[in-house]
C-alpha cells in the first residue's frame, strides 16, 4: 500500500509560518505557470464542461427527488397542526434527512415547483466543482497538485455527481459532502473549532455523516475535548428543538424502513430481510466509525470520508445510483491529498465500480450484482485497516513554510 494513502500532516503553524488564505485559493484555481502541458485555468475550464455536458446528459428527468426537500421547506415553515414544524420528523419519518437541509431547502420553496427544482440541480450541479476545488485547496496549503492528477480526477468523479446532483438532486448528501471537505481544510489548517463545527453540519445535513467526527480525533490531543464538546452542542442545537418538541421523534426516525434490494450488498452477505433490519443503520456507523478509527490512528486521516461511505454502501438495504457519487468524492481525497500522486488510482477504482453498477442491472442478476457490490466495499474497508507504507504518518505539529519548488507561482 506504500504511496496509496494519504500521509499528509495536520499542520498548526506559527503565526510566522502560516501562508496567507489567498495564497492557496489562487493556487487551487490558477495552478502553476511552470507546470509542463496544460494550464491550471485550462483544466477548470475543461472540467467546467465537462461537467455541464453530463449536467445536460441528466437534464432529461432531473431533479427526481427534489419534492422531498420541498416539502421539508414548506412543512417547517408552513406547518399544519401537528404534522410540521417540530413536529416533522415524527410526521414523516420518510424525509431522511436533517434539520440543516431542511433550512437550506426553504429558500427555494418561495419559487414555483419547475423553478425550485431547476434552482437546485443547478446549485448542485455547480458544488460539485466547489468540491473538487475544496479538495485542491487542502492538499495546496504546503505543496502542489499536479494539474494532469487534477484533471483526471474530474473527469471521472464529475459525471457520477451530476447523477446526485442533476439527476436525483439529493442536497442532503451534497451538503453532506460538501461540509466533509471543508471540514477536511479547517483541520488541515489547524482550526480545530471550525473543524467541530463543520463536521456537525454534515450530520446536521444527513445522519450517516455522524460518523465522520471520527475526524476530531486526528486533532491534537489538547485540542480533542473542547472540540468535541463544540461537535456535541452543534448536534443538539440542531436535533433538540425537535426531539423536545415531540417525543415521537427519535422513534419514528428509527423504525422507518426500506425495501432491502435484491441486489443489495446486505442481501449479499446473506441478510434477506425484505426491509431495513433494526440493527443496520447503527451499524453502518460502527462499522464506518471504527475503520475511522484504524486510519486516523495510522496516520491516514483524510480517508475518513472513504472509510465511512464504504461501510455505508456495505450495509444499505437500497442501491441507488448517487450512493455512489459520495463514494467518488471521498476517493478524490485520498488521491489528490496522497504527495506526488500522478495517477487517480482509488477515484478509477471508484469509477470502474460505479461502471460496473450500472452495467450490470442489465448484464448481472440481481444476486451477482449484489456480490460485486459487497466484494468491492469489503476490499475497500479491508485497505484501510490493513498496515501499509503509510501506516506512520508524519506527526502533527509546526511545519516550515512550503519551498518555492514545492508550491509554484500561480499563472497570471
Amino acid at each position: 500500500m506504500s504511496g496509496t494513502l494519504v500521509d499528509l500532516p495536520i499542520t498548526d503553524h506559527p503565526p510566522a509560518y502560516r501562508p496567507t488564505t489567498r495564497a492557496p485559493l489562487r493556487r487551487a484555481l490558477g495552478g502553476s505557470r511552470h507546470e509542463a502541458g496544460l494550464s491550471r485555468r485550462t483544466v477548470w475550464k475543461l472540467l467546467s464542461a465537462w461537467s455541464a455536458l453530463w449536467a445536460l446528459v441528466h437534464a432529461p428527468g432531473g431533479g427526481y427527488s427534489w419534492h422531498f426537500f420541498a416539502l421539508g421547506g414548506r412543512l417547517l415553515t408552513s406547518p399544519a397542526p401537528g404534522s410540521g414544524g417540530l413536529h416533522l420528523y415524527a410526521a414523516h419519518p420518510e424525509l431522511q434527512f436533517g434539520p440543516l437541509t431542511l433550512l437550506a431547502a426553504v429558500p427555494l420553496r418561495h419559487l414555483d415547483p419547475w423553478q425550485g427544482r431547476v434552482a437546485a440541480t443547478v446549485l448542485l450541479t455547480v458544488l460539485g466543482l466547489v468540491v473538487l476545488a475544496g479538495l485542491v485547496r487542502v492538499r495546496e496549503y504546503t505543496d502542489r497538485v499536479h494539474n494532469s492528477l487534477l484533471l483526471l480526477t474530474g473527469l471521472l468523479l464529475l459525471p457520477v455527481w451530476c447523477e446526485l446532483a442533476t439527476h436525483y438532486a439529493h442536497l442532503d448528501d451534497a451538503l453532506a459532502l460538501g461540509f466533509a471537505v471543508l471540514a477536511l481544510l479547517a483541520l488541515r489548517t489547524g482550526h480545530p473549532a471550525a473543524t467541530a463545527l463543520l463536521l456537525a453540519a454534515a450530520a446536521d445535513s444527513k445522519p450517516w455523516a455522524l460518523a465522520f467526527g471520527v475526524l476530531l480525533l486526528a486533532l491534537p490531543a489538547a485540542q480533542r475535548r473542547r472540540s468535541a464538546a463544540v461537535f456535541a452542542g452543534a448536534l443538539a442545537l440542531a436535533w433538540l428543538p425537535f426531539l423536545l418538541a415531540d417525543p415521537r421523534t427519535l422513534s419514528a426516525l428509527g423504525q422507518f424502513t426500506i425495501h432491502n434490494s435484491a441486489s443489495s450488498a446486505l442481501r449479499a452477505l446473506g441478510v434477506t430481510s425484505p426491509a431495513t433490519p433494526g440493527w443496520d443503520r447503527p451499524a453502518q456507523l460502527l462499522l464506518g466509525a471504527a475503520v475511522a478509527f484504524v486510519a486516523v490512528r495510522r496516520g491516514r486521516w483524510a480517508a475518513v470520508p472513504l472509510a465511512v461511505l464504504a461501510a455505508r454502501l456495505l450495509l444499505d438495504p437500497a442501491t441507488y445510483p448517487y450512493y455512489t457519487a459520495g463514494l467518488l468524492v471521498a476517493c478524490a481525497a485520498v488521491d489528490l491529498l496522497t504527495p506526488d500522486r500522478r495517477l487517480p488510482l482509488w477515484t478509477a477504482a471508484a469509477a470502474g465500480f460505479y461502471a460496473v453498477e450500472q452495467l450490470g442491472t442489465v448484464a448481472l442478476s440481481p444476486g451477482t450484482l449484489g456480490t460485486v457490490r459487497a466484494c468491492y466495499c469489503l476490499a475497500v474497508l479491508a485497505l484501510l485497516v490493513v498496515p501499509g507504507g503509510q501506516a506512520r504518518a508524519v506527526r502533527a505539529g509546526p511545519q516550515p513554510p512550503p519551498s518555492p519548488s514545492r508550491v509554484r507561482a500561480p499563472c497570471r
